[in-house]
Order: C-alpha cells, then structure tokens, then sequence
C-alpha cells in the first residue's frame, strides 16, 4: 500500500508538473511568438515610412530648379553643374552609394558618387551599370511620382586588408517636366542604412533569391547565407526545429515586395525550474537598485551643490568685471533679465518653440552675466573715460568680445568643462556685437550665423544701453528706444527677435 501510495503520489506530481510545465510553456510561446511578430511589423512599418520619406524627399529634389532646368533642357551642360551639386548634396545627407542621371536614350548623362564609400566589386557578376539598364525600360513607363525597385544584389567593399559584403537595391524615378519624359533618376541604396532603422539586429531580409541577409553581431557587418527557409506565404511563421521558429512577413515598398522581414525566436522549456531563483534574483537585483538609486542621488546632491557653486562663481567674476565701470550700476541684472523675458516670449514663435526650451532659459539666466567679462582686460584709461572714445580708444575696446572668448574658452578646454551655460556664454560674450546684416564685429557673422542666444542679447543690450545714463549722454525714454530698435529691424538686429521685443515691451518698461 505504501508502495501503491507513493507510486500515485509521484505520478500525479508527475503530471500536475508536465500540465504546469506545458501551461507555461505554451504562454511563453504564445507571448514571444506575438512580440516576435510585433516587432516584425515594427520593422516593417520603419522600412515603410524610410521609403515614404525617401520618395517625399526624391520628389522635392526632383522638382529644385537647378535639376529640374537641367533635365527639362534636354540636360544641358550649362546646368549640369548645379544639377550634381543638388544630388551630392542629397547623396551625402542619406549616405547611400550613388545616383545617377540617364536620357531618354539611355545615355548616362550625371553620375555622383558618395565620398564616404570605398571601390565596391560585384561579386555576383551584376554591377549597378548592369541593373540600371535592366530597369531603364521599366521605369520610362512610370507616370509622374511612380518607383521602380531592383531586385538586392551584392558587392565586396576592401577596407584596407579587409573585405566587408555590402548589399545594394537600386530605385529609379522618372524625371518629367510638365510636357513629357526627359529620363530616369537612378538610386543605389545601401541596405546596411535599412538594418539600422530595425528594433533590434535579430531581424534579417530573405530575399526573392532565396538569400538571407543578417547582421554580424561582432562588427555589425552584414552576413549573406543560402539558408533558403521557404518562407513563402505573405505572413506567418515557419518551425525550424522543436525549439526554434521564424516569424515573417513580406515588406511591401511602392506597391512592390522586394524581400522578405525576419525574425527567429526560441522556445524555453525550463520557467518553472527557475521561477524561484528568478524571484531571489530579482530580490537581490532590488536590494542593488536600492543601494544604486541611494548611491545616485547622494552624488546627484553633491553634483547639484557643486553645479551651484561654479555659477555662484561664475556669476560673481563677472559682477567683479563690470564693477569697474561704476556707470553701468544694475546693467548686468537689467539685462540679463531682458534676455529672459525676451526668450520666453521668441519661445512663442513657431520656428523656436524646440530650439528655446526650459533649459536654454536656464542657461541664458547665468550666461548672459558673462558678455562683458573680456573688459577685464581693457586699460582703465579707456573703460573709465569720461565722454566719448577716439576711434583708436573705440577699436581697443572693441577687444573685449574676443578677450571675453579666449577666457571662457580656455576656461572650458583646460579643465574639461560640459556645463552648457559656459559655452553659451561664450557665443554671447563673442558675438553680441554682431549685426544682423553682417556689419558688426568681431568677425562680421551675418543672419543666422550669430548664434540665437547672441541675438537677442544684442537686443538687450542695446536697449539697456539707449535708456541709460552715461557720462557723455542723457538716459533716453522706452518709445525712443524702441523707435531706434524698430528702425534697425534687419539692420543691427535679426527681425523675428525684434517681434517678440514688440509683443512683451511693457515687461521690459517695468524692470526698468
């Protein structure tokens, strides 16, 4: 009986433990088979909008000027050269391997090359010569916006003594002007830029070929195999083994599927077993977080107190500097806080609302007290004279911008500094001297050259100064000052910078 006993005991554990076993084997099945097929599509939806942009960014280029004149008159030599200088341009932003213009005689009139690629091979006996004229006659019978895609082929890139596999697929659009069809715009993309928009690299390509394409998990080249799953059905996925299954689904790119999107996932059998250990493990790993989350914010007091200091520091050096000029009293708190009221109201501009953030305001507060600390280097002679300056006195003090410059920049070099407020101080120290139409100094920045912290300071400082009273001069009225702001619109000072002034000028009447 007790034999009897226990022999039941052990095959109903026996049991209960397979059904337990097998319940959580096919949820962790089910789970990882639904993620891996999200991520599939994730992917797809990423090659998707790559090409969507692409092709929205192909017809934009298509319809510039200078290479639409180019085509529409019968590709003339005269417009070649602002032609290539489109598509390099367009080349060299996108990374891809090289475009190139034919006529409608199929003669290849414009070739530009990317300067970032190395000689490429054609190991497959296709070069992109070969595929473009495989795809020439197709394409002339595109309409106006269509695409054409080339099957993937493949090419040996030499980088010094080693050889790394490169895959290519080439687009081609027609190029039309608005009376008929002048030839064929020829792309050869470089799929590596394809893998990079992927979640993760376990994703790999099939393509038509029956090839598989995968990233290197060492060097993060791409690996070409003759593993051939038959994957042939739009979307499903395919056993490998008892442990392993692709999940997949065919990519479509302008109406066209040129390959497949893969993924492997296994199947783990053993979550029972180690669900206590996962549970100590992830008591542990709170007890770690616990002690690192301590450990970061006793760092993060230190860093904030220590952060504090270097701008109390900071902004003391530079009240020290313009001490010695006891005719500007407040101007470095007045000023500062126009910057301040001027940058949250410019933040209201569609065009700065990503540029101008809360941390940009920040950095302002504390940068905008450093613009005149190269005066610590001007002659007392000069900085205190009582009246106006000779033009030689006026071309020393003109000094100070890049004296103030060479301070903070080797400040920042020599002591490996990263706080932005620094370097933001240093493009305000430097340029607010700038004008807008480029007649300033030091070195005649024009537009939007001059940094945006350096413009509307140099609005600010120049209110400040109009309205203060000097030894040479009376302190004039806010309506004077802005009439004289007003009439420098596009001249001393970048327009969009003096609409905010307008749009919040009663604050700025207050703090004076």
């Amino acid at each position: 009986m007790f034999i009897l006993v226990l022999l039941l005991l052990l095959i109903v554990f026996g049991i209960s433990l397979y059904l337990g076993s097998r319940q959580v084997y096919n949820e962790e099945e089910q789970w990882r088979g639904q993620k891996t097929m999200a991520e599939v599509n994730s992917g797809k939806t990423n090659i998707s909008n790559y090409f969507s942009d692409l092709q929205r960014d192909l017809d934009f280029t298509i319809a510039l000027p200078e290479l639409k004149d180019y085509y529409s008159q019968n590709f003339a030599p005269s417009k070649k050269m602002e032609a290539e200088h489109v598509l390099t341009g367009f080349l060299e932003g996108k990374q891809f391997y090289q475009m190139t213009v034919m006529n409608a005689s199929e003669l290849e009139m414009l070739q530009v090359n990317s300067k970032t690629e190395n000689l490429l091979s054609w190991t497959n006996g296709l070069s992109n010569s070969d595929v473009h004229r495989n795809l020439f006659q197709k394409s002339m019978k595109l309409q106006k916006g269509q695409a054409s895609l080339s099957p993937v082929y493949f090419a040996t890139e030499k980088e010094g003594s080693d050889l790394r596999k490169r895959v290519v697929m080439t687009l081609a659009m027609p190029l039309m002007d608005d009376q008929a069809l002048k030839g064929v715009l020829f792309i050869d993309l470089d799929l590596s830029n394809v893998f990079k928009i992927l979640p993760n690299t376990q994703l790999f390509i099939q393509t038509n070929d029956g090839l598989d394409i995968f990233v290197n998990q060492t060097d993060g080249s791409l690996d070409i195999k003759k593993i051939s799953y038959p994957l042939n059905d739009s979307s499903n996925w395919y056993p490998v083994n008892e442990m392993e299954r692709i999940h997949y689904s065919r990519v479509n790119i302008f109406d066209q599927q040129p390959f497949i999107l893969a993924e492997y996932h296994q199947l783990p059998l053993l979550k029972v077993t180690l669900g206590k250990l996962v549970y100590m493990f992830e008591a542990l790993l709170l007890l770690f977080l616990s002690l690192v989350m301590y450990s970061i914010f006793m760092n993060f007091s230190i860093f904030k107190k220590l952060f504090s200091t270097q701008k109390a520091i900071v902004f003391s050096l530079a009240t020290l500097a313009e001490g010695r000029d006891p005719e500007t009293g407040m101007h470095l708190e007045r000023s500062r806080d126009y910057a301040i009221i001027l940058a949250q109201q410019l933040r209201t501009h569609k065009q700065y609302e990503k540029i101008i953030t809360s941390e940009f305001i920040d950095n302002l507060y504390y940068a905008a007290t450093l613009h005149d600390i190269g005066k610590v280097a001007i002659p007392d002679a000069i900085l205190l004279k009582n009246g106006k300056l000779t033009d030689e006195e006026y071309t020393e003090m003109k000094k100070h911008v890049l004296t103030g410059k060479n301070i903070l920049k080797e400040t920042i070099d020599k002591y490996d500094l990263t706080e932005s407020f620094l370097e933001m101080g240093m493009n305000i120290c430097a340029y607010h001297h700038e004008k807008f139409n480029g007649k300033g100094y030091p070195e005649g920045l024009k537009g939007q050259e001059i940094p945006i912290e350096a413009r509307i300071f140099a609005l600010c400082d120049a209110y400040d100064a109009i309205r203060s009273k000097r030894s040479y001069k009376e302190g004039l009225s806010h309506q004077e000052a802005k009439d004289r702001i007003v009439a420098d619109k596009n001249q001393h000072f970048d327009p969009e910078v003096v609409e905010a002034f307008l749009e919040c000028e009663e604050k700025l009447v207050v703090i004076t």
